[in-house]
């Protein structure tokens, strides 16, 4: 018996080796089109999407906690078929919500060991929970500088969100291949291949990943090849408006997202003005109708808009945004202001910058009412630009660009957000904290996205460099509750040479604004009465500021409540990096 278990344990061993190397021999050259990239999660499920070289291969999606795909889930057996371009959407379902999980294919019966065959996504919570989402935009993979893509992964969001524009071929074709194509660039390329392999992702088009190159619309000459094309092979959440349009929502945690497509059913910006100038199509904005509404009844804290365009501009004929459909616009609004829903954020797109405005320039209600907190945040490898416009911060130009919006959720009435707008070497160019809760729908202004009836500051700080003479560090900040509030607010130059930075800025200006409103400004902070501010300075727990002859710049005011800016600039011209703080003192 001793040598029966002996000679049993080599067998399996030998049995266990062979078996190994035959996975291995099974790998041959990769039947990938490109890579896999994962989407439509929800608490319980996932859905990848893959391309391959042939018809007729029989592939499986396996999701496992373990990178070595152990004990794995498997999706049901797709079959390649050339009508659908080779390409397949696997689904499992049954997973443990706020779990992370990787996933592989299996083609042939083989699992396939390469990186483009492998990735991983987080399940979103199934109710409360904190989350980080990325806001991305304008990138193509032919750009030199690829860096944002790696920036944008070391972040480990659980989302990312890509608002337009994936890349830049303009394809305006009746071929759906050729728009599957774009796609396949973009995942075998390697550094934008492994951002969508590490993150579930939440896409919609512009124009130029659209059909007709820039400023396209409904008439493009490709667009049913571009709906066929997103359908089968870009793995997207369920598209319900039925009139071709790839408008969709989704919920993670207790943020209801929701996406609409500007491109597929819109009229040229050229035509007239009228009622019927449409930018959704009839269709798709009765959909969003209904989901605002339901968003509201469900009692969703934040209800997330994704449009890839700019919301904010003066009417303008022919102007490719929503300035273009000014009646469209307005109508939107008048909903919003008529129905009550008043913490809706929206994150636009097709502008290559960084900016956000607080409610003082985005409300295009029938005699106001409906004030809007907007974010921008792009582009990641194009030019910039400034479209749309007045923001209350921004816009800041600039490549490699990309925002991350935090959701902290701990189950209570509120969420606490913060948006930064960073640069890849230089952090947050903007930073604005607000706090979101259903209970607020009937008050006004900017006060339902700082509810809690005495929620206040108690310290924002960012970093940023100053690259060109004109150039500004702007923090944004809401003093909450309904009592005033003595709030300390420095920019931080010269004294940050004592911790080891070598290109301070040598004379910061500081200028606090509500609005539009300039309210105070400051060059050098030893001119006010700098023990005061000392003792301030020690009873917030921010460093001192040693000496008075400094010239790094502070002020101390008492603010009502309601939302602000802090705008650092350079008083001389030079160049460098300042600290922008605010605290609130107790």
């Amino acid at each position: 018996m001793p040598f029966l278990r002996r000679f049993e344990a080599r067998f399996n061993a030998v049995f266990t080796l062979v078996a190994g190397c035959t996975a291995a021999w099974g790998q041959t050259s990769s039947p990938l089109l490109g890579g896999v990239w994962s989407g439509n999660v929800t608490p319980t499920s996932v859905t990848v999407a893959a391309r391959l070289n042939a018809a007729g291969q029989r592939v499986r999606l396996a999701v496992s906690p373990s990178e070595q795909l152990t004990e794995a889930r498997y999706s049901a057996e797709a079959v390649t078929a050339a009508a659908a371009g080779n390409a397949v959407l696997l689904d499992v379902t049954g997973l443990t919500p706020g779990t992370q999980y990787h996933y592989g294919l299996e083609v042939g019966g083989v699992l396939r060991t390469e990186e483009a065959a492998r990735g991983k996504f987080r399940t979103f919570p199934a109710g409360a929970g904190s989350f980080k989402l990325a806001l991305l935009g304008d990138g193509d993979y032919r750009d030199p500088d690829q860096r944002s893509y790696d920036e944008v992964r070391a972040e480990e969001p659980m989302l990312l969100l890509f608002n337009g524009d994936l890349h830049y071929r303009d394809t305006n074709t009746t071929n759906p291949d050729d728009y599957r194509a774009g796609y396949g660039a973009v995942l075998a390329h390697p550094q934008q291949g492994r951002l969508f392999r590490s993150a579930s992702l939440a896409y919609v088009w512009d124009d130029h990943d659209f059909a007709g190159g820039n400023d396209s619309n409904g008439t493009a000459l490709g667009a049913a090849a571009a709906r066929t094309a997103y359908a089968d092979s870009v793995p997207h959440y369920p598209l319900r408006v039925g009139d071709g349009t790839i408008g969709q929502a989704l919920t993670v945690g207790r943020v209801r997202i929701i996406i609409t497509d500007t491109r597929s059913a819109a009229v040229p910006s050229t035509d007239p003005e009228t009622p019927a100038k449409t930018r959704l199509g009839a269709a798709q904005k009765a959909w969003f109708k209904q989901e605002l509404i339901g968003a509201r009844e469900a009692g969703f804290p934040l209800i997330l808009w994704m449009t890839s365009d700019p919301w904010i501009g003066p009417a303008a004929l022919g102007d490719d945004s929503w300035a273009g459909y000014a009646t469209e616009r307005t109508e939107i609004a008048d909903f919003l202001k008529d129905n009550r829903i008043r913490n809706l954020v929206i994150y636009g797109g097709d502008m290559h910058a960084i900016a956000y405005d607080d409610g003082t320039h985005s409300d295009y209600a029938t005699g106001g009412g409906a004030p809007l907190i907007v974010l921008h945040a792009a582009p990641l490898t194009r030019d910039p630009n400034s479209k749309g416009g007045p923001y209350a911060a921004g816009p800041f130009l600039g490549r490699q660009q990309y925002g991350i919006l935090e959701v902290t959720d701990n189950g209570g009435s509120t969420i606490q957000c913060e948006f930064s707008g960073k640069r890849v070497g230089e952090g947050a160019k903007v930073v604005l904290r607000f706090t979101a809760s259903a209970s607020a729908v009937t008050r006004r202004g900017l006060q339902p996205l700082v509810v809690g009836a005495e929620r206040a500051l108690v310290n924002v700080s960012s970093r940023g460099r100053i690259d060109t003479p004109t150039e500004t560090v702007i923090v944004g900040f809401v003093v909450g509750g309904r009592t005033p509030r003595d709030i300390l607010m420095r920019a931080v130059g010269p004294s940050l040479a004592a911790f080891g930075v070598t290109d301070a800025l040598p004379q910061p200006r500081l200028a606090l604004y509500r609005g539009s409103t300039l309210l105070a400004t400051n060059e050098n902070w030893g001119l006010q009465d700098a023990a005061l501010l000392t003792a301030v300075f020690d009873r917030v727990g921010a460093f001192r500021l040693t000496d008075p002859g400094s010239r790094d710049a502070a002020f101390f005011l008492n603010l009502v409540p309601g939302a602000y800016t802090l705008q650092a600039s350079s008083l001389n011209g030079a160049l460098g990096s300042v600290v922008v703080e605010a605290y609130e003192v107790p």
